[in-house]
């Protein structure tokens, strides 16, 4: 038995850290803008069914576009898709702020953008999941997977603490400067990235674009978007994959695009509510991430995702019970912190235990097509959950509604558990045996 790895050696190597470094920077101005989009969709809409609409459509373009785009990527540099995606999304970014600065904003103009950023976004994914095994090798992906997962929320812990404070003292279009700077840098940072094929051939990465079309045996790009569809269909790992993803992101719709108006209407508290929410989320996803290897050593991947969503569900529940605080802040703060640490703890695990399992199973000849299909698929969902909530909260506060979702959700891992679809990786396959 080999040597057992630690996020030292992963930590050793400098093509990761530069990505690392880049994808950190970037997430540090998401997550400062993340909050103050949230809010400002909130109070120009005065609708938590306007907060949900606007974040449901903001995911459409991943879904009907990214799995035709795939293909594409397949062909394509994946580092200058990269590189060229953060560009063009700082560039709209600024030009909405600049819209925004001259009044011309409303739910419609805010809505139109974020189908445009979303749009370059679906070039963006593909790309970034099928770089890095091209980057990291595969004894070491589920540490490297983890520790960028832990990282980053950390980092995000920090933006949304910054946020705050940021946005009362100098306006939400300070925030926004600050992402449009992030997604220029972390540009800056991607280009300085070496693919294994650069570093060993001190060439550009276009190898291994000829590899995939040598792949592909010229085939089109009709023929490359088929076979990237039936191979998922055909991989019972895969399929299982994209099931328990579209599963996860259905049922955390309440909890993403309803922050606000939960903050307004059961918890009866302001803005600082989705500070200290973000915070708590930012300090149970570094847990999630940072434990996720250990945890998939020690146990089977169906235990890990049943458990992981009766817990989810659970303290889904707990925290809809919220307004028995009767807006008393501190209680209020403290009872919403604890269930968002579990929440995003769990969550993590259980989205990082389906996406090692995706990267560990896939051909990396299919990678960027058979992700595109996983994105698109897992996102499906979500869309559909926000438009249902959407609709429902007219007649259901958000506090009842996402008590339900709790509930269906716990009631949901019973036909996962007796369920005989193969979830498994053999114990010890993320090990780091050699």
């Amino acid at each position: 038995m080999a040597e057992e790895l630690t996020y030292k050696d992963v930590l050793r190597d400098p093509q990761y850290m530069k990505l690392l470094f880049s994808n950190l920077i970037n997430r540090f101005g998401d997550s400062i803008d993340a909050i103050a989009f949230t809010w400002l969709v909130y109070r120009i809409t005065n609708s938590a069914s306007w907060t949900a609409l606007i974040f449901g459509l903001n995911l459409l373009p991943n879904i009907v576009i990214q799995p035709f785009l795939g293909p594409i990527v397949e062909r394509l540099n994946k580092k200058k898709v990269i590189v060229f995606t953060h560009i063009l999304r700082g560039s709209v970014i600024l030009a909405f702020v600049l819209m925004y600065l001259a009044g011309l904003v409303n739910p419609y103009i805010m809505t139109g953008f974020t189908l445009v950023i979303t749009t370059i976004e679906s070039f963006n994914l593909p790309a970034s999941m099928a770089i890095i095994p091209s980057i990291v090798s595969k004894e070491k992906l589920a540490h490297a997977m983890s520790l960028n997962s832990s990282l980053s929320s950390a980092v995000s812990l920090v933006g949304i603490s910054l946020a705050g404070v940021i946005i009362a003292r100098l306006g939400v279009q300070s925030a926004m400067f600050i992402d449009i700077a992030t997604f220029f840098i972390a540009a800056l940072i991607m280009m300085f990235v070496k693919t294994v094929a650069e570093t060993e051939d001190n060439t550009p990465e276009a190898p291994e674009g000829e590899q995939v079309d040598q792949a592909q045996a010229g085939g089109s790009y009709i023929s490359s978007l088929k076979e990237g569809i039936k191979y998922v269909l055909r991989n019972s790992v895969m399929l299982d994959v994209c099931i328990f993803a579209v599963f996860i992101n259905f049922f955390t719709v309440p909890i993403q695009s309803m922050q606000a108006p939960v903050a307004d209407e059961v918890y009866k508290l302001g803005s600082g509510f989705l500070s200290v929410s973000g915070i708590a989320g930012s300090i149970g996803g570094i847990i999630g991430a940072a434990i996720t290897p250990w945890i998939m050593r020690k146990f089977p991947v169906k235990k890990i995702l049943v458990l992981g969503g009766v817990i989810f569900g659970g303290f889904m529940f707990l925290f809809s019970l919220g307004g028995m605080f009767g807006g008393a802040a501190i209680p209020g703060y403290l009872w919403a912190a604890m269930c968002y640490i579990v929440l995003a703890g769990s969550s993590n695990i259980m989205a990082g235990t389906v996406n090692i399992q995706f990267e560990k199973s896939c051909d990396q000849n299919y990678l960027a097509r058979a992700g595109a299909v996983l994105g698109a698929a897992s996102m499906a969902a979500t869309p559909l959950g926000a438009f249902l909530v959407s609709l429902v909260t007219v007649y259901i506060g958000p506090g009842v509604l996402i008590g339900i979702f709790g509930i269906m959700v716990m009631a949901m891992m019973i036909p996962v558990f007796m369920s005989k679809a193969d979830y498994e990786i053999a114990k010890g396959e993320v090990t780091n045996e050699s």
